[in-house]
């Protein structure tokens, strides 16, 4: 059989693997291009975040889709209504679920995959080594069942391959609660049946998702679950995202939309205890969940959600010339991978909330930029370099 090569194989569907796929196809019109996905349906916003409050204005949604000209025509030639159609009827400057974004990317998605250029193989790496000799990526393809199922070559590879919700290890037995699952209102129903007896759920964090979390637990409180109570491990204060004039303070870090909202009505130190969602929430001030001191206050807890980050999720076996490759890290300028030693990987590159760009704002604080747009700005600026 022979095997195909590529000008670029882009890995994960997820919102940065379509920027990434839209980016290419927009700088390098006619280069041949594999996508690699499980299944192709937006990532893990469209599999997970359906029901979470967006931390970004509806008009940034919009903004990606019109972002490169393969989306335009992806846009163009959808028959409405559809999901830009609907992103288009939603109040611009408020947030919005995340369905609606979701419905976005597995437009994009669908359209792109007809580009006569893209090849979409629905599986896994299982490993990518790189020869010098031919300065070309082999990659072996596979899914559970076949773990090498089919072989390509390219001169690029982009990795979008994302993240997962960070644990830690804590001094208490208490069962752990899903993140992905507390951020569902439907799977959190599922997942906490209704009792009489207490409940008690432990919330360790000061993140959008953090207060998130609060929310949706605060809504099953004062509704099917009125023996719920919820304990909240204050990592540090609430950070708020403040708008400037033409940028944003905090923009990566602070609480946004609707998040920021409630924090400021209910959360607050001066706040909580007047406010009704003080007869449910128990502040608990927590800089170091993992430390012993801290296992008095978690062990009173039934169940526990860490909503303390995010963790890059692990990447295909990757070797060059045979001799695999540890210790990848990114240049968070340029999107290039780094081995172990800080070298250039060769044709390696990297977006993403896995692989995030570093930008600093006109007061000189430095952030990881990641959101969906932020992904199409970086990858704006260095794809036009990656192929």
């Amino acid at each position: 059989m022979l095997t195909k090569t590529y000008g670029a194989v882009v890995v994960g569907g997820g919102g940065a693997g379509i920027a990434a796929v839209g980016a290419l196809l927009h700088f390098h019109k006619a280069m041949p291009i594999a996508w690699i996905d499980p299944d192709f349906i937006g990532g893990r916003i469209s599999k997970r975040y359906r029901d979470v409050s967006s931390n970004t204005k509806t008009s940034w949604f919009l903004e990606y889709a019109r972002a490169f000209e393969p989306f335009r025509q992806v846009v163009s030639s959808t028959p409405k209504p559809n999901a830009i159609s609907v992103l288009e009827e939603l109040n611009q400057n408020r947030g919005c679920r995340l369905a609606y974004a979701a419905d976005m990317l597995e437009m994009l998605t669908r359209g792109l995959l007809r580009f006569p250029n893209i090849d979409a193989w629905s599986g896994r790496v299982a490993q990518a080594d790189f020869k010098n000799t031919s300065s070309l990526w082999s990659l072996h393809l596979g899914s559970a069942d076949t773990p090498f199922k089919q072989r390509i070559r390219s001169r690029s590879l982009v990795v979008c391959t994302g993240s997962s919700p960070t644990t830690i290890s804590l001094p208490t037995s208490s069962i752990c609660l899903d993140l992905d699952v507390v951020l569902d209102r439907r799977k959190l129903r599922s997942s906490l049946p209704a009792t009489d007896k207490d409940v008690v759920v432990g919330v360790i964090g000061t993140s959008h998702s953090a207060i998130v979390a609060i929310m949706n637990l605060y809504e099953l409180a004062t509704g099917t679950h009125p023996c719920l109570r919820i304990k909240w491990f204050a990592r540090g204060a609430l950070s708020y995202a403040v708008e400037m004039d033409g940028w944003i303070l905090r923009d990566n870090t602070g609480l946004k939309g609707a998040s920021a909202d409630f924090a400021r009505e209910h959360l607050e130190e001066d706040k909580l205890s007047h406010s009704p969602v003080g007869r449910y929430v128990t502040k608990i001030q927590c800089p170091d969940a993992a430390n012993e001191s801290m296992r008095p206050q978690l062990s009173t807890c039934t169940r526990i959600v860490q909503a303390i980050g995010f963790t890059r999720d692990p990447l295909p076996r990757l070797t060059l010339d045979g001799n695999e490759l540890k210790g990848i890290t990114h240049d968070p300028v340029t999107g290039l991978l780094k081995d172990d030693k800080g070298r250039n990987i060769p044709h390696l590159y990297g977006a993403g909330i896995a692989f995030p760009e570093r930008v600093t704002d006109p007061a000189g604080n430095t952030e990881m930029a990641v959101g969906l747009w932020k992904f199409i700005k970086y990858l704006n600026r260095v794809a036009p370099s990656w192929c």
